[in-house]
């Protein structure tokens, strides 16, 4: 039996450029949509960007702002990333629910957001997406195409649900390549291209087009989510 469950919003608060490509392809594993927020002076949070965790890169924002002024959002679950020397400096004013030490390690980072949201009574699970006819398992690798399975290999099943989970948004090969095949790949981007004509060859048999190509752009998945 399949259901849905809603994806969580993990906004990460750093002025570090380098801090969040090499967590983002786990954290989206993980079912977190991932979104970067840049604090500056005078600046104030947009409250219908809200997160349901926030990811405080600690060393990198001290500089800017104060820890207050960066805990805009107050319904959050907060998180801080910082050396191990600075644990002095937290204290029960800065209300984090948890924090992680640098170097930040990917899996390691997961688990800490599973624990706050399990914590506060959530779960961090997105056991299939769902579009058109087309219905992923995500917890057990599967894919159905109009009631019929489908046989994908791991790089096609995790660049169809990276589509998928942004979906209608565009992407370059050079990005896919990035988020799919890992930050460090070094693949030509027809790599990418390869994959997207199998996963279509594989999909769209009965004539729904879910991968779209935009010219000169990149792919992005056309249709939006049940």
């Amino acid at each position: 039996m399949f259901y849905r469950a809603r994806m969580f919003r993990l906004t990460v608060s750093t002025l570090d450029d380098d801090f969040v490509p090499p967590l983002q392809p786990a954290l989206e594993r993980a079912g977190l949509q991932v979104v970067r927020f840049t604090p500056a002076e005078g600046v104030e949070p947009d409250p219908a960007a809200a997160p349901d965790v926030l990811l405080l890169d600690w060393r990198a924002i001290m500089p800017v702002n104060k820890p207050a002024e960066v805990l805009a959002w107050p319904d959050a679950m907060r998180l801080a990333a910082l050396k191990p020397s600075d644990t002095r400096l937290l204290g029960p004013t800065q209300e984090l629910d948890d924090f992680v030490l640098a170097p930040v390690h990917d899996e390691e980072l997961v688990a800490r957001v599973q624990l706050v949201l399990w914590r506060h009574g959530r779960a961090l699970t997105r056991n299939t997406l769902e579009a058109g006819d087309l219905v992923v398992d995500t917890s057990n690798y599967q894919v159905f195409e109009g009631g019929r399975s489908v046989s994908l290999t791991f790089k096609e099943f995790e660049l169809l649900r990276f589509l998928m989970t942004h979906n209608q948004q565009v992407f370059t090969r050079e990005t896919l390549l990035n988020r799919v095949w890992g930050y460090n790949y070094y693949g030509g981007s027809r790599t990418v291209d390869v994959h997207i004509r199998r996963l279509r060859s594989k999909l769209e048999a009965g004539g729904q087009r879910y991968v779209e190509t935009v010219r000169n752009v990149g792919y992005r998945f056309a249709l939006p989510l049940r």
